[in-house]
């Protein structure tokens, strides 16, 4: 397994050509004035996953940027804050990417399965095997990621996530169970109000199973696993997970970034705007890669996060 990749240049949005000189496309070339079409409304889920308000534990984190401003305090400028994010989204894209896409894929596999099995039995067996090996994943990025404090703070981020997904959406089977007893005269008012089925699906009922592994440290929860699993279940695709993924690592950065007073709300918005380029380019970039080509391409951020924990004052975990 890899352990660092340099990139050719220092400045972290050298890689990325945008041709800004092209004329946007006229806007009567998108208009249909014969067809009239109904846009697929979007998740709801989705939305709520991003909403600040649910509490993911992402907040915890400043991924070595608190060390770095302390470090180099006359290097925190709006501009050095915007290579701080780019660079450390493209350490995200190559250390955390390959993870989320493989435990993306042995959920869905199970989720497929699961919906084709008829007993039990068999579905118990099959949830038992992919927890098995969703663990033996988190246990290689456990040894991959060996810098102690960035370890044990994905491992806190983890525990977050996967209570928040208990606790927000796994808990509510039990609601939909004892829904079913409902009188007749409030089914017959649903019925006539229209309800539809809601986006979560009964699969979301492996987060328990997970949260006592993780509770018995058979597993260590790992924040790109659990993040991978709970994407998934939730109804998210691969590449709405992957892209998802970069977003709120770079969201969290610039969250830090104005809590330590280095950059203002405002600024923080324009630098997450011009963020997405990188964000993209760096999704692209890794779409192939497997769990053996993980790599960290940022080592200043490596080495910030190593040393926060020597901090005599600090306001984030890492």
């Amino acid at each position: 397994m890899s352990t660092a990749i340099t990139p050719t240049t220092l400045s972290p949005l050298d890689n990325i050509n945008l041709n800004l000189n092209s004329s946007p496309t006229p806007l009567s070339s998108h208009l249909n004035t014969t067809t009239v079409s109904t846009p697929t409304a979007p998740s709801w889920l989705l939305w709520q996953f991003l909403d600040s308000a649910l509490p993911t534990g992402g907040f915890i984190a400043s991924n070595g940027l608190e060390a770095f401003a302390k470090l180099h305090p006359d290097a925190t400028s709006p501009k050095d804050v915007e290579a701080y994010v780019n660079w450390s989204v493209h350490s995200c894209g190559y250390t955390n990417l390959p993870f989320v896409t493989a435990v993306w894929k042995l959920v869905d596999e199970w989720t497929l399965r699961d919906s084709q099995l008829k007993t039990e039995k068999g579905k118990a067996k099959a949830m038992k095997s992919v927890l098995h090996r969703i663990g033996n994943i988190d246990r290689e990025y456990d040894v991959f990621m060996n810098n102690a404090i960035q370890n044990a703070a994905s491992r806190k981020q983890g525990d977050g996530i996967v209570m928040m997904g208990v606790k927000c959406f796994a808990d509510q089977l039990n609601h939909k169970a004892s829904s079913k007893a409902k009188s007749r005269m409030l089914e017959e008012e649903e019925e006539e109000e229209g309800e539809e089925e809601s986006e979560l699906g009964p699969n979301i009922r492996i987060l328990k199973p997970f949260k006592a592994l993780l509770r018995s440290e058979e597993v260590a929860g790992h924040y790109p696993i659990a993040f991978a699993m709970i994407a998934r279940l939730l109804g998210f695709d691969l590449a709405t997970t992957r892209y998802l993924h970069l977003h709120l690592h770079a969201r969290t950065l610039l969250s830090s970034a104005i809590r330590l007073a280095l950059v203002g709300p405002f600024q923080a918005q324009h630098i997450m705007t011009r963020s997405q380029a990188k964000a993209r380019f760096i999704d692209a970039k890794t779409a192939d890669l497997t769990i053996e080509d993980a790599a960290q391409t940022f080592l200043l951020g490596d080495i910030c996060s190593g040393v926060h924990g020597r901090l005599w004052t600090r306001l984030f975990n890492s």
